[in-house]
């Protein structure tokens, strides 16, 4: 009786062996497969940010290429209002620091110092 169940037992260890051997393969292809398909994204993008490049370069060199000024003033005046645009959220952001920390330093002054 200790036999056969020794003997079941040893039986069940080798199928799980093989069973775990035969897993290990598959993962290690799959993990190789993953890693041949991150180069090929890897050039997709960079492919697509040199496009990008090359078209603000076009986009810079036309600007220098432009003869008429109403375009060009035109240009000028969209660039302006994108400028009144920033300034107006810095000096949103420069009121909301200042203001907190105003109010940081009102706390630090309440509370008082620890004497010890």
């Amino acid at each position: 009786m200790i036999c056969e169940r020794s003997s079941y037992s040893l039986k069940m260890q080798m199928e799980a062996e093989d069973a775990t051997l035969q897993t290990k393969p598959n993962e290690e292809k799959e993990k190789g497969h993953a890693e041949e398909v991150k180069p090929a994204k890897d050039k997709k993008e960079k492919k697509q940010k040199k496009e990008n490049k090359d078209k603000c370069k076009e986009k810079k060199e036309q600007v220098g290429q432009i003869t008429d000024t109403a375009k060009l003033r035109a240009k000028l005046e969209k660039i302006d209002a994108k400028i009144d645009d920033l300034k107006a959220k810095k000096q949103e952001i420069v009121a909301r620091l200042l203001q907190l920390e105003g109010t940081a330093t009102n706390v630090e002054a309440a509370v008082p110092p620890a004497s010890g």
